[in-house]
């Protein structure tokens, strides 16, 4: 009878092949079983000349045939189980007794057989609990925007010039923001956490609706709103903020997190309407802004005007409107030559400059 390949080191010790030899009337079976395990073991690693010798050994004896069914039947059982459920499955110590280890003898072949079924399942299961059933790419161009419906029932709407990865796990869901903007519905599902990456933040999703920003290249800062629910913000080594609805903060690209800040629920992610909405912003940031989404044909070359500050909320389809009402919000002329318009201080301010600088901001309009 042949037996398993030399190759596989499936066999017992020396030790134990005298006590075989010994008890053989005991272990008529094993070698058949166990030459079933390792040709089952080895099934998708055979050459030509494997399959050849395994067709061979398959012939050589019915047995043969019966043994390696019952590995596939065992195998096709046991894969489906879980692992928390297959950690229970022990092997009770041998006895110190003569009698017992002749039974465990007898045994061995099966349960070393089992334990390759098992181990090749449970491993089964834990690699596919490692693989994504969805994965996708999304991506917005200037001035566009995308809403996006996942397969698990959460929704993502992103802003202009924004890119993210999407990954859908078995026992989590991932999603990689790489710039931009991004406004999150997320289904809460139980035992599938909801992760954002972005930069060195980490936004763990409690279950709400929420804003996460990754303007990096832009402005240096990454920042987190919360228009409902509850989310928690971790940096890079610093311990996790929890914020609600109303709440937002931001970090840099260290992952240093800012202060809590407390938002209207409305103001988060604006762009959904249409509108860019800021609160003592320098008038260059928000010209900056403005300028993610499309051509303004507004320019500031004076440091002067580009630090006023200015607050408000602004539609980003009528920036010839926002351009017109600029004189009344803030102490500065639109001066339009060769298709662009530069925003300048007033005449009057022309000669105080350093006044100018230094002067509060007239109240923005709503």
């Amino acid at each position: 009878m042949q037996q398993p390949p030399s190759e596989h080191d499936f066999g017992p010790s020396a030790q134990d092949e005298a006590d075989l030899r010994t008890h053989g009337a005991d272990a008529t079976q094993d070698p058949v079983t166990m030459a079933a395990a390792t040709w089952f073991s080895r099934r998708r690693q055979l050459d030509a000349g494997g399959q050849a010798d395994f067709e061979t050994w398959l012939a050589q004896d019915a047995a043969h045939g019966r043994a390696y069914a019952a590995m596939q039947d065992t195998y096709s059982q046991v894969r489906q189980i879980p692992p928390e459920i297959a950690a229970r499955w022990t092997v009770a110590p041998a006895a110190p007794a003569v009698q017992p280890r002749r039974h465990w003898l007898r045994a061995w072949p099966y349960a070393a057989a089992a334990m390759l079924a098992l181990s090749v399942g449970v491993g089964s299961y834990e690699w596919s609990q490692q693989q994504a059933s969805f994965t996708q790419s999304y991506a917005t161009q200037r001035g566009q925007r995308l809403a996006v419906s996942l397969p698990d029932g959460s929704s993502l709407m992103l802003d202009t010039s924004t890119r993210l990865n999407v990954s859908l796990y078995p026992r989590r869901r991932e999603v990689q923001l790489l710039q931009g903007e991004a406004m999150f519905q997320v289904q809460a599902k139980q035992g599938q956490p909801f992760d954002i990456f972005s930069g060195p933040l980490k936004v763990t999703v409690v279950g709400t609706q929420f804003s996460v920003r990754n303007t990096l290249a832009y402005d240096g800062k990454l920042s987190v709103a919360v228009q409902q629910g509850h989310v928690r913000v971790a940096g890079q080594g610093q311990d996790q903020v929890d914020l609600l609805a109303g709440q937002g903060l931001q970090a840099d690209a260290a992952g240093k997190l800012s202060a809590i800040s407390h938002l209207p629920p409305d103001s988060v992610a604006p762009w959904r309407n249409g509108r860019v909405t800021v609160d003592n912003l320098p008038l260059g940031q928000l010209l900056a802004e403005f300028e993610r989404y499309g051509d303004t044909g507004l320019v500031v070359r004076d440091p002067a005007v580009a630090r006023l500050r200015i607050g408000g909320s602004f539609s980003l389809t009528q920036l010839n409107g926002f351009a017109a009402a600029l004189p009344q919000l803030l102490p500065v002329q639109i001066v339009r030559s060769k298709g662009l318009s530069e925003i300048r201080l007033a005449p009057k301010l022309q000669d105080q400059r350093p006044s100018a600088q230094l002067a509060a901001p007239l109240p923005a309009q709503r």
